[in-house]
C-alpha cells in the first residue's frame, strides 16, 4: 500500500510541476487583430490598406493617403512577420501593410 500512495504523491507533484510551465500559445505573443472585432470595425481597420473604402474614409483618399499604412504610422511599433503593436488597439497585432482611422503621421 505504500508503494501505491507514494506513486500517488510522485503523480501529483508531477502534474503540479507541469501546471507551473508556461503554454505555447503564451508565449506566441497578442493574437492578430481581425478585421471583424469591434475596435477594428469602430476604426475602420483593414489588413489591406488598400481594401479601405474611401468614401467613407477620406483621410485615406488622394496622394497623401496612399502613403499612409500602419507600419509609417506614430502609433505602430514593428514585431515580425509584418505584424506589429498598435497603442491604439492595445493585446492586438496588425499588419504593417494594413490602416485605420487612427492613422498619425510620424514625425
Amino acid at each position: 500500500m505504500t508503494n501505491s500512495r507514494r506513486d500517488f504523491l510522485n503523480s501529483g507533484i508531477a502534474l503540479w510541476a507541469a501546471s507551473l510551465l508556461p503554454s505555447v500559445s503564451v508565449a506566441a505573443g497578442p493574437a492578430e487583430l481581425k478585421e471583424s472585432d469591434p475596435i477594428a470595425i469602430a476604426l475602420g481597420y483593414k489588413k489591406d490598406a488598400t481594401a479601405v473604402d474611401i468614401a467613407k474614409y477620406p483621410k485615406r483618399a488622394g496622394d497623401a493617403g496612399a502613403t499612409q499604412f500602419c507600419s509609417n504610422c506614430a502609433l505602430y511599433s514593428a514585431g515580425a512577420n509584418g505584424l506589429g503593436g498598435c497603442t491604439a488597439i492595445p493585446g492586438k497585432q496588425v499588419a504593417g501593410a494594413g490602416w485605420c482611422n487612427a492613422w498619425i503621421p510620424v514625425s
